[in-house]
């Protein structure tokens, strides 16, 4: 399946860039990446999960003692009713519902199975009184608020009920007396819990926003550092011609002979003109060039650089087949564009498909016309073909920077902005990108650049349409 990209604003996708192959996700170092990022992120359930189980042992060898001697519980049926009550905190942590009806389980049989001696809480004791607490923090903080409120309210109705049953030792003042304080208690605890749970759901909202604003203005960068790197190339290919011009002008009354003072006079203001024109694009240049920036004084490269762009790849061992047509023209900014494009590409290659086959053709664009037509194709890695990886055929996404060359060919490549920068050069060319997985498992970049004459009406009707 191909995605297009066609001329038309940037829709700013979250940063980083979509790599061009994602077959070395199958690496081993990326692997252990991938386990160490998945323990990081359950670290936390692992504390929540130890530290409940450490609250529920401590609290069930408190419970089974205090039911069975202070409150006349079958030991037997002590046990269980702690475990009812105290292994409801362990099952908030996988179902709520399960959680709230084996508290409230609990409390229902220990109403019945139990009785008191004046003076002594009833019903609800203080070992369950902690675990009800605990166990709205747990809810309340997991997400459950709506369980959290119903365990709450069966926390005052089955006492309640409980305290209606005869021949149970405790007096009505006591009775009122406990039902008040575990209510209010539990109460105090629930609110706190939901307002700490609504804090960090109003700070998670605030972090995803500023995530959002974060990734656009990244993109907004990336797309306006590509623009000056591609102004300044346009600069060069420019100045080169408006160069030939002031040469030719200045010396054609020198070459030419039986020139009259009116043509003379002309050749001169022609080449006046043209070393004006040169210096204002300096200056323009100037305010455009990043100033932590180095000047970059070797030469734009085309498609006669091609080749040892080429032999640079394959020495990091990637095997690249390299078909240029007799037809492509070269020189101009679509033959500068198609270099930075393959050179993209291969740098694509060389980080998430090392050692994948590559094929990469450039074509005349139509019979006949200085456009260029540009495809770079890899198959799977073999790492990516090894491993079986049943994603390979998927782009891989957050995989930082990939690379992007120098000015020079063949030169060590530096940290560029990937397919966004591609397609930010198609674009102002007014061509088309396309790019997406094969069926094979690898991955192709596909560009149509058109000659100047195309690009220059398209660039015009994209500034009207803005």
């Amino acid at each position: 399946m191909v995605t297009s990209a066609r001329p038309g604003p940037p829709v700013p996708p979250p940063p980083p860039s979509p790599a061009m192959a994602p077959s070395a996700s199958a690496s081993p170092a990326n692997s252990r990446r991938s386990a160490a990022a998945s323990a990081l992120r359950s670290a936390p359930d692992m504390v929540v999960w130890t530290l409940t189980s450490f609250v529920a042992v401590v609290l069930y060898s408190v419970s089974v003692p205090i039911d069975a001697a202070v409150y006349h519980v079958h030991v037997a049926i002590a046990f269980g009713i702690a475990l009812l009550q105290v292994g409801s905190l362990l099952l908030a942590m996988w179902q709520g519902w399960a959680a709230v009806a084996a508290f409230l389980l609990g409390q229902a049989l220990f109403g019945v199975f139990g009785s008191v001696d004046p003076g002594l809480p009833w019903p609800v004791t203080v070992p369950q009184l902690i675990v009800l607490c605990a166990l709205l923090v747990l809810l309340a903080l997991r997400g459950r608020a709506r369980w959290a409120m119903v365990l709450w309210v069966g926390a005052i109705v089955v006492p309640l009920a409980v305290a209606f049953l005869p021949d149970r030792g405790a007096t009505p003042d006591g009775v009122v007396a406990n039902l008040v304080t575990s209510a209010a208690v539990s109460a105090l605890v629930l609110g706190a819990a939901l307002a700490v749970t609504a804090g960090r759901a109003k700070l998670s909202e605030q972090l995803d926003e500023q995530r959002a604003t974060t990734a656009a203005e990244y993109e907004r960068r990336l797309v306006a550092e590509e623009r000056t790197r591609i102004a300044r190339e346009m600069h060069d290919v420019v100045a080169h011609s408006m160069s030939i011009i002031q040469v030719q002008a200045a010396s054609a009354p020198y070459r030419l002979s039986g020139l009259d003072e009116a043509t003379t006079a002309e050749f001169a203001e022609i080449a006046a003109s043209a070393r004006s024109a040169m210096a204002e694009m300096r200056e323009l240049l100037t305010v455009l060039r990043d100033p932590a920036g180095e000047a970059e004084t070797a030469p734009q490269p085309g498609l006669a650089q091609l080749p040892e762009l080429v032999a640079s790849v394959e020495r990091a061992g990637v095997p690249i087949t390299l078909d240029v047509a007799a037809g492509a023209v070269d020189g101009g900014l679509a033959a500068r564009a198609a270099y930075r494009i393959v050179q993209e590409s291969l740098s694509n290659v060389l980080r998430h498909a090392p050692g994948a086959p590559t094929l990469v053709t450039v074509r005349p664009a139509t019979a006949g016309s200085a456009g260029l037509d540009v495809t770079v194709r890899n198959q799977a890695s073999s790492d990516a073909a090894a491993a079986g990886s049943p994603d390979a055929a998927t782009p891989a996404a957050a995989v930082g920077p990939v690379l992007d060359g120098s000015a020079a060919a063949g030169t060590e490549p530096r940290a560029g902005h990937g397919l966004v920068g591609i397609r930010e050069r198609a674009r102002l060319l007014g061509g088309r990108i396309e790019s997406g997985a094969t069926a094979d498992g690898g991955f192709e970049v596909h560009a149509v650049l058109p000659q100047a004459g195309a690009a220059g009406t398209a660039s015009v009707a994209h500034e009207e349409a803005e």
